[in-house]
C-alpha cells in the first residue's frame, strides 16, 4: 500500500511545506520571479545582492536557480501571517542573512524575493531556529531514481542541493511516498559540513603551507555563512573568518589567524579590487556577533594594504631595472 503525507506525519516527518516549496520550484522554472531590491531602514539588507554580482553571477539567475533547488526542510513559515493575504517565509534560515519570499497566497502565480538580516538589537545573529537535527528525516523532490530494492521501498536518488553558491548533486538513499522521497536530513548537511572542511585544508596545505591538524573543523551548518560557500576571493576570507571563529583555544585560533592573514597577503588586487572588497567586507560585518569582528576586519584591510603596495614596489623596481 502506498505511503501518505498523513503516514508520515504520524511517524514525527513534517509535510507542511511540501506543496508550497512544489509550487515555488514551479514558479522558478516558469520565470515567475520579482526581485525586491529596495532597502531596509537599517541599509543593511543590500551586501548580499552584492556578493551575487562580486561573484560574477547574475542576481536574478542565481535566485531562480536557488529556487529551483529549494526543499521543503528549508522553508520555516511564521504561523501568525497564515491568516492574512501574503504568503511571506523564510527560507533557509541557517544563515545570518536569512532570504525572504512573498506570494499572493490566492493567485499563487508569482513570488517577490527579498533579503533580510536577523539584526535584532543591531546585531546579526546567526539563526538558531534549527540546532542539531540528528537522524531527522526530511522529505525531499528528487531530480531523478538511480536505483531500487526490488520489492521493498528502498530507493537511491539524486538530489540537486545548495547552500550559497555552492551546488551539488546528492545521491542518497530514501523511500517513497507519493511525489516525494524521504531521507535523512544529517547526511545531506554532512556532505556540505565535508565539502568546506576539504576546502579549507587544500587552502590550509596547498595554497597556504600550512599545519592543518592544528585547527578544528566545522562540525554543524550553523558555523558556516552564506557567503562561505565559494572559490572566490570574497568566500574563501569568508570561510577562513568562520574557521577562525570555531576555535575553542589560543593554539587553533592562533593557526586559523595565521591562515586568514597569510591568504589575504598572498592576493594580487589592483587598488580597485580591493576598495571592493573592503566595501564587501564592511557592509557583510556592519552588524556581527563575532567576537572583535572590527579587530579581524582591521587586520585584514592592513594586510590587504602591505600586499598591495609591496607589488607595486616590485613593479617599480621592475621599471627603473
Amino acid at each position: 500500500m502506498d505511503l501518505t503525507y498523513e503516514v508520515l506525519e504520524s511517524k514525527g516527518i513534517d509535510t507542511s511545506m511540501i506543496r508550497a516549496c512544489k509550487r515555488i520550484r514551479d514558479l522558478a522554472k516558469l520565470d515567475r520571479i520579482k526581485l525586491d531590491e529596495s532597502g531596509h531602514r537599517s541599509g543593511l539588507n543590500q551586501h548580499l545582492f552584492e556578493y551575487i554580482e562580486y561573484c560574477g553571477l547574475d542576481t536574478l539567475t542565481f535566485i531562480k536557480r536557488y529556487l529551483t533547488n529549494l526543499q521543503p526542510y528549508m522553508i520555516q513559515r511564521r504561523k501568525d501571517q497564515e491568516p492574512f493575504k501574503s504568503y511571506i517565509c523564510v527560507i533557509d534560515n541557517l544563515y545570518r542573512v536569512s532570504v525572504y519570499i512573498k506570494i499572493d497566497s490566492k493567485q499563487f502565480e508569482e513570488i517577490i524575493v527579498s533579503f533580510h538580516e536577523d539584526n535584532k538589537r543591531g546585531i546579526a545573529r546567526t539563526n538558531r531556529i534549527q540546532r542539531y537535527i540528528g537522524d531527522q528525516h526530511v522529505p525531499v523532490f528528487a531530480d531523478c531514481v538511480l536505483s531500487r530494492t526490488e520489492n521493498e521501498n528502498r530507493y537511491v536518488v539524486k538530489v540537486m542541493a545548495q547552500r550559497g553558491m555552492l551546488e551539488l548533486p546528492i545521491e542518497i538513499a530514501g523511500f517513497k511516498c507519493k511525489d516525494i522521497f524521504v531521507v535523512n536530513r544529517r547526511s545531506i548537511d554532512l556532505i556540505f559540513i565535508s565539502y568546506c572542511n576539504d576546502y579549507i585544508k587544500d587552502l590550509y596545505t596547498s595554497d597556504l603551507d600550512l599545519d592543518y591538524d592544528k585547527i578544528e573543523v566545522f562540525s554543524v551548518l550553523q558555523q558556516l555563512s552564506f557567503t562561505s560557500y565559494g572559490r572566490d576571493t570574497f568566500s574563501s576570507i569568508s570561510i577562513l573568518i568562520d574557521s577562525l571563529c570555531v576555535q575553542s583555544d589560543y593554539i587553533s585560533r592562533q593557526a586559523a589567524d595565521f591562515a586568514l592573514i597569510t591568504f589575504v597577503q598572498s592576493l594580487k588586487l589592483t587598488a580597485e579590487q580591493q576598495a571592493d572588497l573592503k566595501r564587501l567586507l564592511d557592509t557583510k560585518y556592519m552588524v556581527s556577533d563575532i567576537k572583535r569582528i572590527d579587530l579581524i576586519l582591521r587586520r585584514i584591510k592592513d594586510n590587504l594594504a602591505l600586499a598591495y603596495n609591496g607589488e607595486e614596489q616590485t613593479k617599480e623596481g621592475r621599471m627603473t631595472d
